[in-house]
């Protein structure tokens, strides 16, 4: 009789972990359809957005102090714009490129945050912040119309003008402090 019981839980207990394991592959393969939607481009041109050549929207948009910042504003020299988002981790990758390029040349980047897609909001860019710290404005896109106002498809995508506000120079992706270093000596010649 004790042996009948023995056999009976430890069938019980087979058909719960298979029950389980058939579960968590079934996870796994809907994950898997997600991911498959979605295709790596290796063609950036097929991303969309603004393009190198046309003239650079203007904006105004909130820094993290509540004050108005407007880029025309900066007419008259180079300026970067960069979209990021603190969940982003190529985003994270490129923020020391771009406080050291700052630095470096004095010429303006603008960090504009995706706010709208942000879990917790203005509050997850603090704390981004505090991690990654920074002199240049970070812009806060809440409703994300500037997003959609450059077309902006991936984080991060930066943008790089000349004195006129016209679009010199365009990634989608991360960038380090030697591109944009080039695309200002492009502008340069």
């Amino acid at each position: 009789m004790m042996r009948l019981q023995r056999i009976g839980i430890g069938t019980l207990i087979l058909l719960l972990i298979a029950g389980l394991a058939y579960k968590g592959y079934e996870e796994y393969m809907m994950t898997q359809k997600k991911e498959e939607a979605v295709p790596i481009v290796q063609n950036e041109s097929v991303l969309g957005g603004l393009e190198v050549g046309q003239q650079a929207p203007d904006f105004t948009l909130n820094t993290l102090d509540e004050e108005n910042l407007t880029l025309s504003e900066f007419q008259g020299q180079p300026v970067v714009i960069n979209f990021w988002a603190s969940w982003c981790p190529p985003c994270r990758d490129e923020f020391p490129e771009l406080v050291s390029f700052e630095e470096a040349t004095g010429i303006p980047v603008l960090g504009v945050n995706v706010t709208k897609n942000e879990r917790r909001g203005k509050e997850d860019v603090e704390a981004f912040l505090d991690e990654y710290p920074v002199d240049f404005p970070i812009l806060l896109d809440e409703e994300a119309a500037v997003e959609q106002q450059y077309r902006v498809v991936a984080l991060p995508t930066t943008y790089v003008l000349d004195a006129k506000g016209i679009i010199m120079a365009k990634k989608t992706g991360p960038v380090d402090e030697a591109w944009l270093q080039q695309q200002i000596d492009d502008i340069s010649e």
